[in-house]
């Protein structure tokens, strides 16, 4: 069966398969042992006790970039929108030398659709970017907060003499 037949049915998207192909982990077509051990591997495709121990190996600044970027469906897509989020405060990037970088480094010209798609990743990094901000900025108050409530003269209760 060919990788193309079997993902119309499976729950592994045809990405997927194609990269286990490159990696040489299945063949294509697909061997009788192939579909074996695609079987075991859709039984356990997104089950959370399965991804919970491998996401556990991983920091926790890593698990926040995957999930931020889980649905980014390319490289250069991550890639942009890391360039967009490791930018330091008051510094800019311009879309015209991003989409030059992109089309370089991937050897690749953006289409149209693609230069769309770009724009939508740096709003999506410039609201997330805008929610970690607020959040910092929450957490300085409530320390700030909490060090103005921990003041020993004001907290312990006075003694009648």
């Amino acid at each position: 069966m060919e990788i193309k037949e079997y993902a119309k049915t499976s729950k592994i998207p045809l990405k997927t398969l194609r990269w286990m192909k490159r990696t040489k982990t299945i063949s294509d077509p697909l061997l009788d042992e192939d579909l074996i051990g695609m079987k075991l591997l859709e039984n356990l495709w997104g089950l959370h006790d399965f991804l919970r121990p491998q996401l556990s190996q991983k920091n926790i600044k890593y698990r926040k970039a995957l999930i931020d970027t889980c649905d980014l469906e390319t490289k250069w897509e991550r890639y942009a929108y890391s360039r967009f989020m490791n930018l330091e405060p008051n510094k800019r990037l311009f879309m015209n030398n991003l989409i030059v970088e992109i089309e370089f480094t991937y050897r690749f010209k953006l289409s149209i659709f693609e230069i769309k798609k770009l724009y939508r990743v740096r709003k999506r990094a410039h609201r997330a970017k805008e929610r970690q901000m607020k959040k910092e900025l929450n957490e300085e108050q409530n320390q700030g907060m909490e060090m103005s409530n921990n003041d020993l003269e004001k907290s312990e209760p006075e003694i009648a003499k």
